[in-house]
């Protein structure tokens, strides 16, 4: 990084969740001025700026924002539907504006592959059609709208994540991690399904990587490990357990499951939507840049199987 990059100030919306705050360490080592805005009172990075409020509190976004260069917006409401839509929609579109006003740079938009919703595609990528089912994925679709039209003078990323996990919320590998009788039950039923997991950290790297790279007109990026084909729910408990007794990965096989149809149609009497357990998220797009994933499956597992108490010899 250059003295001149070194001066950059860059902001953190969302900085306290699972992908903000893993960006900015990832911008902390490389040198950055970094801000972080969360609600959260009392939550503190050491050498960040920190900033405490409400993505839709105007006053406190463009104190944030002053004299920033680069914007990564992590921000969003994932529990209250009744509040999604001011801060997953209209409080992204206030931001927009507010970062051309302040001369953004670099602005990453972290969205979801659940804008996708309902889906009879079994690879999924950037250019399929997106059929949101919950408010949630709406108000995140809406907002990736808003995003994709650009900010002047500004490139624009959109990453679009499957499920993150990391070493303190590991997901559905949560499963083999306990491996009790009713979770090997869950995944003798489920097992064929892919996972779709992807370590924050692999997600955090994309965020970064196209600070200093290239982009036209703004872009949208899955962020998926589903080119792997463990990255199934037999296929997450094998690699664990061959973890755990030190065998090789380049042997294991998913352990046995029932067909995909089972969870599917149990899926869909329970619930009355869900897509098969069979449909994958294409990163190819993101790799075709350049991109490699740090970690990778392989790494995901023995990254959150080591934090688990097991270490590889």
């Amino acid at each position: 990084m250059t003295e001149k990059e070194e001066k950059q100030i860059v902001c953190v919306t969302g900085a306290s969740g699972i992908v903000g705050s893993r960006i900015v360490h990832c911008l902390l080592r490389q040198g950055y001025t970094v801000r972080a805005l969360t609600r959260k009172k009392g939550f503190v990075f050491s050498g960040v700026g920190m900033f405490y409020g409400d993505i839709s509190d105007e006053s406190v976004l463009k104190s944030f924002l002053n004299g920033a260069s680069l914007l990564f917006h992590c921000a969003a409401e994932l529990n209250d539907a009744s509040k999604m839509w001011r801060l997953n929609v209209l409080a992204t579109k206030r931001i927009l504006e507010l970062a051309e006003l302040a001369g953004i740079k670099y602005f990453c938009y972290l969205s979801s592959v659940g804008v996708t919703g309902s889906t009879n595609l079994k690879l999924v990528d950037e250019l399929s059609p997106c059929n949101p089912q919950n408010m949630y994925e709406r108000s995140k679709w809406a907002a990736e709208q808003l995003v994709a039209r650009g900010i002047q003078g500004c490139k624009v990323v959109i990453l679009r994540p499957t499920n993150v996990v990391d070493e303190e919320k590991p997901g559905i590998m949560s499963l083999a991690l306990r491996g009790s009788w009713i979770d090997f039950c869950k995944v003798f039923l489920t097992g064929g399904e892919c996972a779709h997991i992807v370590h924050v950290e692999d997600v955090a790297e994309a965020a970064v990587y196209f600070i200093s790279r290239p982009v036209g007109t703004p872009q949208c990026y899955i962020v998926s490990y589903d080119h792997e084909l463990l990255n199934t729910f037999s296929g997450l408990w094998a690699l664990y357990d061959a973890y755990r007794a030190k065998r090789s990965f380049d042997v294991v096989r998913p352990v046995a499951h029932l067909p995909l149809c089972v969870p599917y149609v149990l899926r869909r009497i329970i619930r009355g939507t869900g897509n098969k357990g069979d449909v994958r998220y294409s990163s190819k797009k993101l790799m075709e840049t350049g991109f490699v994933f740090k970690l990778g499956l392989l790494g995901a597992v023995s990254r959150i199987a080591s934090a688990s108490g097991y270490r590889a010899v």
